[in-house]
């Protein structure tokens, strides 16, 4: 927990460095009611602010590995190749450290958010992602070959894929219903 929240602070830190230019005491505009009660509430802790954030971070991550997902059509040129390149992406994204606990409840909220068409292309993708990313962790030399050849390059038998195979299933639960 401690390197989460180092990597959550660090990040934090370098967000305010590139946020601009430091306002000097003849730029500063003077402090009002309003801009003062915009800060964050004197109620929230730094545990609750790190928490918070870590939330937003994992939350971001998951949108973007499920819309690796919709990026592609899966019966286009290409598409068993998109599929394994979109299964990889799973499968590192679910053997990481920043898996919402509650991963069924906020891919079903992504999917709720997506257009007709998103929708309708999730549909079609997600068997074949959903199949690829089960072999990656339950049989990777069926599967490398295919890897290789769309440019995946992860070391996936160095990684801990454990707990991969219930989160695929969570997952596929809350978009297949």
């Amino acid at each position: 927990m401690g390197k989460i929240l180092c990597i959550v602070l660090c990040g934090l830190l370098l967000g305010g460095c590139a946020a601009g230019p430091v306002a000097t005491p003849e730029t500063a505009a003077p402090a009002t009611a309003q801009t003062e009660t915009q800060a964050t509430p004197e109620s929230a802790t730094p545990e609750q602010a790190v928490t918070e954030a870590l939330g937003a971070v994992k939350t971001r991550r998951l949108t973007v590995a499920l819309n690796g997902c919709i990026a592609f059509e899966a019966d286009s040129a290409g598409g068993s190749l998109k599929t394994a390149i979109a299964a990889a992406g799973m499968v590192e994204y679910l053997a990481g450290d920043f898996v919402p606990q509650d991963l069924a409840g906020e891919t079903t909220a992504w999917q709720a958010a997506l257009s007709k068409e998103d929708s309708a292309t999730m549909d079609a993708n997600w068997p074949g992602v959903y199949r690829c990313a089960q072999d990656i962790c339950t049989d990777l030399s069926s599967q490398q070959e295919l890897l290789d050849t769309a440019g995946v390059t992860t070391d996936f038998a160095a990684m801990d894929l454990t707990e991969v195979p219930a989160r695929l299933d969570a997952m596929n639960t809350a978009l297949t219903g």
